[in-house]
């Protein structure tokens, strides 16, 4: 067995992602790969690329934590932890002065709240629909014929602010085509789309007390919501230097640390 590696796997809804972290607590492999219908599938991928770009194999692994939706489907994994844990372990290492974490995922989106210390002090969820989501967005680029790489791109050429009102996907749609058919120009819309999901983020979050960071895969690949983020909260909003992955961060480094508290690399390789 050559050096030891310590791994976190964040299952999501949309994208499974894995970090791999070195005795160091160096970032030494990282990957992220559609979830798809099977996450075991997923996840084995995503592993098997993250340890590629390690340049290990599944014997170096002293430890795995996993998170994410389907965290419980990791067969390798040493510990289980809530996408809340391992948000709020990340968000404390790779940024200390933050206290309000947003989290904007596929399926749902969470405002995490932390003390100094990185310890949870209180969260929301907005998970009773798409609204508010990574999803919200993509389904309104399916039906305008664009991928959310493209709705993004147009949105950051807005030059008059609007707001896309309808909170729900399918009104929204329908708000969106409406507009489109009123003359309305389509940069302003689609970023009235992301001013949309900034407004609800602000309702979620009734006072700041600190620095705001976001992570997530929205706001790495689209700037334009980080632009609406900061229009809505009158502030600067502090990304992770991987969003996508930041989940897996933290669950790596709980892995590392877990290891470290025990003093042990037990090879959990061979569990699954």
């Amino acid at each position: 067995m050559s050096e030891a590696l310590y791994v976190g796997v964040d299952v999501g809804s949309s994208a499974t992602k894995c970090v791999i972290l070195d005795s160091a607590g160096s970032l030494v492999g990282h990957d992220v790969v559609s979830s798809g219908f099977k996450y075991i599938d997923a996840i084995e991928r995503v592993v098997s690329g993250a340890l590629d770009q390690a340049g290990g194999s599944r014997e170096d692994m002293a430890a795995c934590v996993s998170t994410g939706y389907g965290r419980k489907h990791v067969p390798f994994s040493s510990r289980v932890v809530t996408e809340i844990t391992a948000h709020a372990r990340g968000t404390r290492a790779w940024d200390p002065e933050v206290r309000i974490i947003i989290d904007i995922g596929g399926q749902d989106t969470k405002i995490i709240r932390i003390d100094g210390s990185g310890q949870l002090v209180d969260y929301r969820m907005n998970a009773k629909c798409a609204a508010g989501t990574g999803t919200f967005l993509e389904s309104i680029a399916v039906k305008l014929g664009m991928v959310l790489s493209d709705l993004d791109a147009l949105a950051r050429k807005s030059s008059t602010p609007t707001v896309v009102n309808s909170y729900c996907t399918v009104f929204a749609g329908t708000e969106v085509i409406e507009r489109i058919k009123e003359g309305q120009n389509p940069e302003d819309i689609a970023m009235g789309l992301f001013r949309s999901i900034a407004t609800r983020i602000k309702e979620m979050i009734p006072s700041r007390d600190g620095s705001v960071g976001a992570t997530g895969g929205v706001v790495e690949h689209c700037p334009a919501m980080v632009v609406a983020l900061e229009e809505s909260l009158k502030c600067e909003v502090r990304l992770a230097p991987m969003p996508q992955h930041a989940g897996a961060y933290g669950a790596a480094l709980l892995a590392l640390e877990s290891c470290r508290e025990t003093g042990s690399e037990v090879d959990h390789a061979s569990a699954g």
